[in-house]
């Protein structure tokens, strides 16, 4: 039988050590953690629960232990003589650098040249390398540990960074300049499922401290939405004035002037309310206004196709509020154009207000803004609050090309439902909006599943 004891790092290390000395059939009799990692003690044709092989290990790791002893011993002695003789061969080189020294002063003060200052043949000419008195001994576990731990963070590093990416990029390649951490990718999704723009959405989430709580910092990314959107002055509409709204067919132009030209009848009366139409274009496009005008008993005037309405908004001064309604066209339309530039050429007496129903698409409202930023826009208006499922589309067109919001209307009834806009009731709609259709979703795929469960059961 052959008992050894092996002490290495760590458990890995020690059994390989013990398969390359003894071989694959050895036998680990006990292992510990000692200073230097841990200690194994491995035997070859070992049979336990015999008392005369017991015996035979416990002699065999005293012997062991006593060889080991006897070789430090014999170390130490060498080692002492060798750092004297290293100490004392310094300080034989100094006492020789230091007459050599003095020897050229004196030669150059006594006028004698450089290559006749005498010198000590016997000296080196460069002192003996030096070695530390006690040389320090690194274990292998340390270098091991600290392999290891430098590698372990590069690639918790490496992890994190690979996350991160696809946490906020979202497996899309129109993303793949948008560095942003965990956190941030999560705001933004959020961002995301109100509908905001994903410029906004950016602006939003680089703007958030990376150190809050993911709710903290949702609260506080409400608030700077909130901030971020701009809104008009309330009682524009009261104070009288001059007001053209513009927008794409069926936003809500003509119900929102029938709203507005109501609400101030009722307080300064009918002769204080004019009402205009640039709609020359479609059939029977006048009968709305006509019925509001007449129920009101208001002046309605019609500006015919190219026509010249600043002379219209001349003969109207002497009215506190005049509403122009325009023809919702396409940009395609050839008719587009000769509105748009009466519009213009009414000056900036005639506030422009974009008509955006929330119920429309966010590109088709920014296509719409695109199409009437050329009038000259004041401001917007928001229609059909009561319609839609996502605010974020027409909050996002607002803040982006800071467009201030007038006015909002929730239904059809007249003159009720118009209101002045308020940035943080819209901001926590838009939230509830948002909570609200993903918890219908969730909803949904949960029946889906259990239908799916449900005929996977009766073997549909």
């Amino acid at each position: 039988m052959k008992v050894k004891r092996f002490t290495a790092a760590n458990m890995q290390q020690a059994l390989r050590m013990v398969s390359q000395e003894l071989g694959a059939d050895a036998v680990i009799l006990s292992s510990k953690k000692v200073t230097a990692g841990i200690e194994v003690v491995a035997a070859l044709d070992y049979q336990s629960g015999n008392a005369q092989h017991t015996a035979e290990v416990d002699r065999q790791l005293r012997l062991q232990q006593e060889l080991e002893a006897a070789k430090v011993a014999s170390r130490e002695p060498q080692t002492v003589a060798k750092r004297d003789e290293r100490r004392e061969e310094r300080e034989a080189y100094a006492r020789r650098a230091d007459v050599s020294s003095r020897d050229g002063l004196s030669a150059v003060l006594s006028g004698l040249k450089k290559d006749t200052l005498p010198q000590d043949r016997s000296a080196p000419l460069m002192p003996p390398e030096s070695e530390p008195e006690e040389p320090v001994l690194r274990r292998a576990s340390d270098c091991d540990e600290s392999w290891y731990s430098n590698a372990l963070a590069q690639m918790t590093g490496e992890l994190r960074e690979l996350k991160d990416w696809m946490v906020s990029h979202q497996g899309s390649a129109w993303d793949s300049r948008r560095p942003l951490t965990w956190q941030q990718s999560q705001l933004w999704q959020r961002c995301q499922d109100v509908g905001l723009e994903p410029a906004w959405a950016d602006r939003i989430t680089s703007r958030l401290d990376a150190n809050l709580d993911l709710d903290d910092a949702w609260a506080r990314a409400l608030k700077l939405i909130a901030g971020d959107l701009p809104i008009a002055p309330t009682g524009m509409i009261e104070r009288g004035g001059m007001f053209a709204l513009v927008g794409p067919t069926g936003a809500g132009k003509t119900t929102t002037i029938g709203k507005l030209a109501a609400q101030f009848v009722i307080r300064n009366g009918a002769d204080s309310v004019a009402l205009v139409t640039l709609d020359n274009y479609r059939v029977a496009a006048h009968d709305q206004l006509k019925t509001f005008s007449r129920i009101l008993g208001v002046a309605m005037h019609t500006v015919p196709a190219g026509g010249d309405l600043g002379k219209v908004l001349d003969g109207l001064k002497g009215k506190k509020l005049v509403l122009v309604d325009s023809a919702g066209l396409g940009s395609q339309d050839p008719h587009f154009g000769v509105q748009l530039s009466m519009l213009k050429k009414a000056g900036a007496r005639l506030r422009k207000l974009l008509v955006l129903p929330l119920t429309s698409q966010g590109r088709c409202l920014q296509e719409n803004y695109e199409h009437f930023k050329a009038a000259g826009l004041t401001g917007c208006v928001f229609t059909k609050l009561d319609e839609c499922f996502s605010l974020g589309p027409a909050l996002s067109v607002a803040a982006l090309t800071h467009l201030p919001v007038t006015l909002v209307t929730d239904g059809p009834h007249i003159p009720d439902d118009v209101h002045y806009p308020d940035a943080v009731k819209l901001v926590s709609l838009a939230e509830q909006m948002a909570r609200m259709a993903r918890t219908r979703w969730q909803a949904a795929e949960a029946m889906n599943f259990a239908n799916q469960q449900s005929g996977i059961q009766h073997g549909a």
